[in-house]
């Protein structure tokens, strides 16, 4: 279970100021999107959007620069200071030229984090890491296990093949006996002898999610080889048999990957454009924010929701007694057998899989693929979001019987 911010304010109450022209941006890996949200005769309405395809070298920033300088040439009125080098947000004529009241930005804006995962067995442990790396934004490139043949120089070779971000060591029950450690610690020490041969530039970060009581020995052993190292411990993602606890891990991987995203090009000067109290949000944060507001509106007990795109699929599974939603990562084109035992598909955005996932008698199609930027604006308008939501985006599909 992954617990999810919940949007600021209420769902169906009105703003608490004069909002009337709202912003919203959405940098995806292939894309970036615009929206503009404006008060029509009382009611939020999606008044125009327009998308951008990614640029490789090009900073984010840039491209939703010219974005919004297009929207507006569009539209016959101005939607970028070209003095302050950001979004309209003041005019000295409001009538004329009307400023921007709020800019929120939603992003997903690289690959899906590399990881390597290292464990002493193919069960247990590893199999639980697995199930971790599911709910979070993360591209499995290799595993490892401790045979009787593994050496560091075998590890090296493949790490340095891969280029992994992130190495995430697991493995042994919470047992403080030495005789149930000293597999784990023989583990760690061909792990240190392995980042000790790759550049420090390219070491991955280290994560370590195994027994605790090896966790201080193994941290020791990795200090010590040279040149500076990001390592990381975590709850034992499996404390005793049958007792899997892959939510720590999937979240401290999330929030790196989302660090990595802020440290890309022109991500700074994204951070000056959005008014406050908002904040820079993950995309698949939004996503799974939408569905269980949704879920709210429609007063339903649960909601199962898909966002597609080109390089992964997101399946959101939110229930109404619940605090968090479940995160399910696939392939595109995929329905991985563990998904078996989820309620039927009701929510889309992008194009909907109707040959894996036929649409039931009651759902909703975002079409557009929109719904997840939209979402971003509900952190300082969520009456505005829901409306957009309810009026242009989220398109009821009542099959006929």
């Amino acid at each position: 279970m992954t617990l999810v911010r919940p949007l600021a304010g209420t769902l169906t109450g009105t703003l608490g100021n004069a909002t009337d022209t709202l912003l919203t941006f959405g940098i995806a890996l292939e894309k970036i999107s615009l929206c503009l949200l404006e008060n029509i005769s009382g009611y939020y309405r999606l008044a125009a959007w327009d998308v951008l395809p990614r640029e490789a070298g090009i900073p984010p920033s840039h491209q939703c620069a010219a974005l919004c300088q297009r929207l507006g040439d569009q539209l016959g009125r101005p939607l970028w200071n070209e003095v302050a080098d950001g979004p309209l947000l003041s005019s000295a004529n409001a009538i004329a030229y009307p400023p921007i009241e709020q800019v929120a930005i939603g992003m997903s804006p690289r690959q899906r984090m590399r990881i390597w995962l290292v464990g002493l067995t193919e069960g247990g442990s590893v199999a639980a890491a697995r199930r971790a790396l599911a709910s979070a934004p993360l591209q499995l490139v290799g595993v490892t296990t401790l045979t009787a043949d593994l050496t560091s120089t075998q590890l090296a070779t493949q790490l340095l093949e891969t280029h992994p971000e992130t190495l995430v060591l697991v493995g042994g029950y919470d047992t403080p006996a030495p005789e149930a450690q000293q597999w784990l610690l023989q583990l760690g020490r061909i792990v240190a002898q392995t980042l000790e041969r790759i550049p420090p530039g390219q070491r991955p970060a280290v994560f370590y999610a195994g027994n605790r009581w090896c966790a201080a020995p193994v941290e020791a052993n990795l200090r010590q080889i040279n040149g500076p190292l990001q390592f990381t411990v975590l709850d034992n993602i499996l404390p005793a048999p049958g007792a899997a606890q892959p939510a720590a891990l999937g979240v401290a991987l999330s929030d790196y990957y989302w660090r990595l995203c802020q440290q890309m090009p022109g991500i700074s000067q994204l951070n000056q454009w959005v008014t406050a109290p908002g904040r820079i949000v993950n995309l698949e944060a939004t996503f799974a924010q939408m569905i269980q507001v949704w879920m709210e509106y429609q007063d339903l007990p649960m909601l199962h929701g898909l966002y597609c795109t080109p390089h992964w699929w997101l399946h959101v599974w939110a229930v109404q007694a619940e605090q968090g939603v479940q995160l399910r990562f696939v392939k595109p084109g995929t329905r991985p057998l563990e998904l078996a035992h989820w309620p039927a598909l009701q929510v889309v955005s992008g194009d909907w899989p109707m040959e894996l996932w036929p649409p039931p008698p009651v759902c909703w199609w975002d079409r557009t693929g929109l719904a997840p930027v939209v979402t971003t604006i509900g952190q300082v308008a969520p009456a505005a979001m829901l409306q957009v939501l309810k009026h242009d985006l989220l398109e009821p599909r009542r099959r006929r019987e």
